[in-house]
C-alpha cells in the first residue's frame, strides 16, 4: 500500500495539505459527471482536488483527475467543461492524472471544519493512506458555514501535544508482538480516514 496524494488548499500564499475534514467530503467528482479511475497506488480514488478561497467563499480551484474510456487499457477520456474550463492533458507533477483543470472557481457549500497542514515531519512517514494533522509542524483550522469562511484557529500547539503523546505511547509499546488481523484492519481504515471531530 502507498501513502496517498493529499488534496491541497491554497491559503495565504501557501499550499497546505488537507489533513482533516470534520463533515463528510468537501468535493464529490460524481456530482460533475466524473468517474475517476485509480491507475496509480498513490491515488486510489483517481483525482486530486485543490481548494482555495475566493474572498471568503470556499471554492474548488483546480482538479487533476484520471478519466479513461470504457474497455481495455487506459486510453484517456477528455473530461467535460467545468465552470467554463476545459481540461488540459498535461499538468504538473502528477502526470498519471490525465485531465487538469485550473482556475475553476467552483463554489462549494461545505459546512464544517478543515485542518490545513504544512511542514510534514518526515520521521513520522508511513507508507499508507493519508497522514493526520499531528504529523505536521503547522496546522490551521478553518470553519465554514454554507461555504463561507467564519473562523480560523492556529492548531499547531495542540497537534504538537498529540504528537508528543503518540510518540510516548509508541515508545512504551511492545513492538515484539505481532498485530492481530483486527488491529491491522483498523490501522488501514484509519490511514484512509481524514475525518476529525470539532
Amino acid at each position: 500500500m502507498t501513502a496517498q496524494i493529499n488534496d491541497t488548499f491554497r491559503y495565504r500564499n501557501r499550499e497546505y495539505a488537507v489533513a482533516g475534514i470534520s463533515e463528510g467530503e468537501l468535493f464529490d467528482p460524481s456530482l460533475l459527471g466524473l468517474n475517476p479511475a485509480g491507475t496509480c497506488t498513490a491515488c486510489w480514488r483517481g483525482y486530486q482536488a485543490v481548494f482555495a478561497l475566493s474572498g471568503s467563499r470556499l471554492v474548488l480551484d483546480a482538479l487533476h483527475v484520471n478519466l479513461v474510456k470504457l474497455g481495455e487499457g487506459y486510453e484517456r477520456e477528455e473530461g467535460p467543461l467545468i465552470n467554463g474550463v476545459k481540461p488540459g492533458e498535461i499538468g504538473g507533477e502528477y502526470d498519471f492524472l490525465n485531465n487538469h483543470y485550473e482556475g475553476l472557481d467552483y463554489h462549494l457549500e461545505y459546512t464544517g471544519g478543515l485542518l490545513l497542514a504544512d511542514g510534514f515531519i518526515w520521521e513520522l512517514y508511513v507508507h499508507m493512506g493519508y497522514h493526520p494533522a499531528w504529523k505536521y509542524e503547522r496546522v490551521v483550522e478553518l470553519i465554514f458555514d454554507a461555504g463561507i469562511l467564519k473562523n480560523e484557529f492556529d492548531r499547531s500547539e495542540q497537534m504538537a501535544e498529540i504528537r508528543q503523546r503518540f510518540l510516548e505511547l509508541q515508545a512504551e509499546d511492545d513492538s515484539s508482538r505481532m498485530p492481530t488481523e483486527d488491529e491491522i484492519a483498523r490501522f488501514v481504515e484509519r490511514a484512509f480516514d481524514r475525518s476529525y471531530r470539532m
